[in-house]
């Protein structure tokens, strides 16, 4: 009796263990998009909106644009430079809804970018995220 009693507990153990690994990871997840992209009529610009849970999973953080010294200033983390040289930030034109914007840097003191041109202060500019926001632009967002 006992040995009947000991091999049940050990298959009813090693069924609950190998119940788990019966799921098999896809390699796209299908139905859940965290941003959306609209296009801009007459420009190569998209806005970028993120769903509350999609910001929320990409920890989206802004802060404004501040006049430092004479210059517009953003922090470091907010640039994002292409392909060409070219470097951008992503302006807050709407809740959770973003636009590129290029910006002239003049020089970097510290974590601070200090603008020739760009938005205005007082705009808020993607700071943690912006690597993510960038991506959705590019609908690369996901991909492996």
């Amino acid at each position: 009796m006992r040995g009947r009693a000991s091999a049940a507990v050990a298959l009813l153990i090693a069924g609950i263990a190998l119940s788990g690994c019966t799921e098999v990871e896809s390699d796209t997840v299908e139905g859940y998009e965290p941003a959306h992209l609209q296009e801009i009529e007459g420009s190569e610009l998209k806005r970028v909106t993120f769903t509350r849970e999609g910001a929320a999973r990409t920890d989206l953080r802004s802060e404004p644009v501040q006049r430092s010294g004479g210059r517009r200033a953003v922090s470091y983390a907010a640039l994002i430079y292409d392909g060409d040289g070219k470097t951008y930030v992503y302006v807050a034109d709407k809740p959770l809804s973003f636009m590129r914007a290029e910006v002239v840097i003049d020089r970097i003191e510290g974590a601070r970018a200090l603008l020739r041109d760009g938005p205005p202060v007082g705009s808020q500019v993607v700071t943690t995220g912006a690597a993510e926001v960038h991506g959705a632009e590019l609908e690369i967002a996901g991909s492996h």
